[in-house]
């Protein structure tokens, strides 16, 4: 009898034992955090439906914006932000569609804090410059955009839509169909940037970062700010921006009607399943999946204005001499006597962590239209001395670390 009972409460006490077990694996399911901007920028996700979009996206690019919409109706909505439209669609032929379904207050909002979008960039980049960061690593490029040759119209008149790079006699005059020149500046053009390519600033800090095993309790992220005087736009200055709303860039496209837009941010979240207290993924009363932000990124794109005055109050500008002598690797087959920089609207883009307000990186493009006075060699001779015309743009980009990798 004494057995049995025995037996009884051993069995009672392992399904006592299974249940406690049960229940405390429910008590243990950690529901993913919310997380939230630090600032607001006046920050805005355009919102679409379903139904508009389809009359104006091809179904690929429609199904993608719904990937996570179980039931695609007409009433779906999907919110996105100007900086996501841009990186998908800004280049597309149906990009003016979509922007014309933005609706006038979301615009409004869109457009209505320019002056706070630039106080926060130049507070943040000026901060990073003055009082250091725990990592900066930096890499320049620079390139010079062939384009095409001139064409024919309908008429059967010269056209130059698709030119970029232009040679004229020291009079002004257009040359016209001269391949051979147009070969011979694309091989300078090679040659030129394999040289400069030793000029530009490649520098990465990274391994004199690495933590080595046993010193993690001697080394914090103090340890490593250096003076970034010398290494952030402008080289030598104390600040790193003193960007004004005047020394801002816009243009209305006159063909399709976009708008460049002088500055903006957009936020995009990374979205993870929410969980119910089974630990399943969590759904709506409509059978939608729930989904919360774990991440939040900011992007700020600044456009500044074409004239010296705005720019180098971000960019640096290089000593024409110091470039000149760069140009001597082709000497053997043009000789570049003296040039003339033109800017062209330049652009800055940054990226923020938006829960903690800490810069990632920040990215200067430098758009440049060059006109070169160039007196050709050798088997060119015939051309004599001829002034060649061409766009190019010098990239720098920064990418800022805040704690010290281990």
């Amino acid at each position: 009898m004494k057995k049995n009972v025995m037996r009884i409460l051993s069995l009672a006490l392992v399904v006592v034992m299974m249940v406690t077990a049960f229940a405390g694996c429910g008590s243990e399911v950690t529901r993913p955090t919310a997380v939230t901007v630090k600032t607001d920028l006046q920050d805005v996700n355009f919102e679409f439906t379903y139904g508009e979009l389809k009359k104006v996206l091809p179904a690929d690019k429609l199904a993608t914006l719904f990937e996570n919409t179980n039931s695609k109706t007409d009433d779906k909505i999907v919110k996105i932000s100007y900086y996501e439209l841009v990186s998908k669609f800004g280049g597309e032929e149906y990009f003016k569609d979509i922007l014309a379904l933005v609706s006038d207050e979301e615009w409004a909002q869109f457009t209505g804090n320019q002056q706070g979008i630039l106080d926060y960039f130049n507070t943040k980049i000026n901060e990073i410059k003055t009082t250091g960061v725990a990592r900066v690593s930096y890499s320049e490029n620079f390139w010079i955009n062939h384009g095409g040759s001139e064409g024919k119209d309908e008429n059967g008149e010269t056209t130059y839509d698709n030119v970029k790079v232009f040679f004229r006699d020291t009079e002004g005059n257009l040359l016209d169909n001269q391949p051979e020149l147009r070969a011979a500046f694309r091989l300078y053009a090679d040659m030129a940037l394999k040289d400069i390519g030793g000029y530009l600033m490649n520098i990465s800090n990274e391994e004199k970062y690495q933590v080595k095993e046993g010193d993690e309790d001697d080394l914090v992220a103090t340890d490593f700010n250096e003076d970034l005087t010398n290494i952030i736009y402008p080289l030598g200055e104390k600040s790193a921006s003193t960007l004004a709303l005047t020394d801002l860039y816009t243009e209305t496209d006159a063909k399709t009607g976009v708008v460049t837009y002088p500055i903006y941010t957009s936020v995009v979240p990374t979205l993870v399943h929410d969980l119910d207290e089974k630990g399943n993924n969590a759904e709506d009363e409509d059978g939608e999946y729930i989904f919360v932000p774990s991440e939040i990124y900011r992007t700020i794109c600044i456009m500044v204005k074409p004239e010296e005055a705005s720019v180098t109050k971000a960019f640096s500008i290089r000593e024409k001499d110091a470039i000149l002598k760069h140009f001597d690797v082709a000497k053997d087959y043009m000789t570049v006597n003296s040039f003339d920089i033109a800017f062209a609207p330049c652009k800055i883009m940054a990226g923020f962590n938006a829960v903690n307000d800490q810069m990632t990186y920040a990215t200067y493009e430098k758009n440049m239209v060059i006109t070169a006075n160039v007196t050709f060699t050798g088997a060119l001779a015939e051309y004599g001395t001829v002034v060649v015309e061409f766009p190019c743009t010098s990239s720098l980009t920064y990418n800022f670390g805040w704690e010290v990798k281990e």
